[in-house]
């Protein structure tokens, strides 16, 4: 990225919906060479553009979820099957005492302690864990939270209809057809 595809990328990350006219008269530069400079930008993945939710405003919890697992292999392993579900919004494998770290957030302190209990905690290959369990993080405000329900099975291989939270409290996973949306607001 020079610095050119940078500004592009200050000025969209202000407002995602800047007019490419907008964009190329602060740059100086003509509409259907910001056009070009912006497709090149998103085909090499160097950037996205999308709609992202604001989870403090709609009063969402986050839980930081510490595990010790067997082996770095598993650790990269279990990463890979967190970064599917929709709950997670990062996921690294980590050195030290924890060797898998996983940010969750959830629109209650009951949905994060039910995917901990549910989903977390049954791993077989899990020594152990230290959980955080808190408000919305302070940044980001904004979240690509994967919402698409269309799978009958969740990523974590659960079903949501079998379990026996899911009439009482919970509304289902934000990626299954079981969803059933958000609480209202606070």
């Amino acid at each position: 990225m020079d610095e050119r595809d940078l500004k592009i990328y200050q000025i969209l990350r202000k407002n995602g919906r800047a007019k490419l006219t907008e964009i190329a008269k602060e740059l100086g530069l003509s509409h259907p060479s910001v056009k070009e400079r912006l497709e090149k930008l998103i085909k090499r993945k160097d950037i996205t553009i999308k709609a992202l939710l604001n989870i403090k405003e709609r009063g969402f919890k986050c839980a930081v979820v510490n595990l010790q697992v067997e082996s770095m292999e598993e650790a990269i392993k279990l990463a890979d099957i967190f970064a599917k579900c929709p709950r997670t919004i990062f996921v690294a494998p980590t050195t030290g005492k924890y060797n898998l770290n996983i940010a969750l957030i959830a629109e209650s302190n009951f949905l994060l302690e039910a995917t901990i209990e549910n989903t977390i905690r049954p791993l077989k290959n899990v020594k152990s864990m230290d959980v955080s369990i808190g408000e919305a993080p302070a940044y980001p405000e904004f979240i690509d939270l994967k919402i698409s329900p269309t799978k009958e099975i969740a990523p974590c291989g659960k079903i949501c209809r079998d379990c026996y939270l899911y009439e009482k409290r919970c509304k289902g996973c934000p990626a299954t057809v079981y969803f059933r949306g958000f609480n209202d607001r606070r």
